[in-house]
């Protein structure tokens, strides 16, 4: 299997670029939303949800190390055209899509962890905790398991909870 995973040697850009692509995210499974009815429609808005939600728990570091960030239109633009890409694909192929390419997420949040500094590291962990979260689903629902959403609505209910300082 080919690769695609990007490697980071710069903490703050791969931060940047982590942060805005959460944005673009948000739109890019809205859209994919919109291809889609019932529970597939649904689970494309619970990601979206989940990449707002992730955007929202790294926006402090931004702000800490004062950096500066793409226009929030621009990104949502982005997403959208990337969704395209997909228009026409059946649900099974699309999650199929996610199996395979999510992991490499995974690999490139780890690096940024370890990029941070140690004051950072209360909030970067969300980054890789989301992308396990909609790993878990996407392999839950090739699968055909009826509990698929179980990882995408625990994921927000943890931060939820972290916002909210409720346990």
């Amino acid at each position: 299997m080919v690769r695609n995973v990007r490697v980071f040697s710069d903490y703050e850009a791969a931060l940047i670029l982590s942060y805005e692509e959460e944005i673009s995210g948000e739109a890019y499974f809205a859209r994919l939303a919109e291809f889609y009815s019932g529970r597939p429609s649904q689970a494309l808005l619970l990601l979206g949800e989940i990449e707002t939600c992730t955007a929202a728990a790294i926006r402090p570091l931004l702000d800490r190390h004062k950096l500066a960030t793409a226009d929030p239109a621009g990104l949502w633009a982005i997403g959208r055209a990337e969704a395209e890409i997909h228009n026409g694909d059946t649900w099974p192929t699309l999650v199929a899509h996610m199996v395979k390419k999510f992991p490499d997420y995974v690999e490139e949040f780890e690096q940024i962890e370890r990029l941070a500094p140690a004051g950072d590291q209360d909030l970067i962990g969300v980054l890789k905790a989301h992308e396990v979260a909609a790993i878990e689903f996407a392999r839950k629902e090739a699968d055909g398991r009826p509990d698929s959403l179980a990882p995408l609505e625990a994921f927000l209910a943890a931060q939820d909870k972290a916002l909210t300082g409720h346990a």
